[in-house]
């Protein structure tokens, strides 16, 4: 089992050596993949993508296109690891986040609790940028614990919403491939530019 600062070294080398166009094409298969599975008036919460990062927004813009609402992550606390929320279009102002290297819509700020509100009767699903996941449904993130204070601490957010690890075909890795610790992130699916996957789940703390 490696540790998880050398498994997450060699998956950022990976994707900083994939090349525009190979980001794009990919892109558009996982729009593909997501379109059939989320709903067309279904609130979406999304990410802006980093480099090598699987580029979610053509299926963000798509999902406007047919009518839902999209929201991206805003960075409020980076002490206290604490997201709130802003809608996004492909025409909202961007501007860099001052807490950490990504960039943010400028605007309104949503709760965690008033977006649960908003898509109390569309359904919500919440894409979960990831560095890899074992097949048993452990997730390894940026190491930042943004998403892992999130869920710990909105534990009816994991109830109610549709949560997907989005990363690349070849991030899915097989279980005890990185060490997992009891405050990480667990999920029961993952989505990448080929496809759904289940994972199986078998470990007690999973959502």
């Amino acid at each position: 089992m490696e540790p998880k600062a050398e498994v997450r070294r060699r998956h950022r080398a990976q994707r900083a050596a994939l090349s525009r166009a190979e980001i794009a094409a990919r892109a558009q298969r996982l729009a593909a993949v997501l379109g059939e599975q989320i709903g067309a008036e279904s609130v979406v919460v999304g990410y802006m993508p980093m480099r090598g990062e699987p580029d979610v927004l053509p299926l963000l813009g798509e999902h406007i296109r047919r009518g839902g609402r999209v929201f991206v992550p805003v960075i409020i606390d980076a002490g206290t690891r604490r997201l709130a929320w802003a809608q996004w279009t492909s025409t909202v102002q961007l501007r860099r986040s001052t807490l950490f290297p990504v960039m943010e819509p400028v605007g309104v700020r949503t709760t965690t609790t008033e977006l649960l509100q908003l898509a109390a009767h569309t359904g919500l699903t919440v894409l979960v940028p990831a560095l890899a996941v074992d097949a048993a449904g452990a997730r390894l993130g940026q190491g930042g614990g943004f998403y892992d204070t999130l869920f710990a601490e909105h534990s009816e957010l994991v109830q109610r919403a549709e949560l997907l690890a989005v990363l690349h075909a070849e991030e899915v890795l097989r279980p005890g491939s990185f060490a997992v610790e009891d405050h990480d992130l667990r999920v029961h699916r993952a989505v990448t530019p080929e496809g759904m996957i289940t994972l199986s789940g078998e470990h007690d703390e999973s959502v």
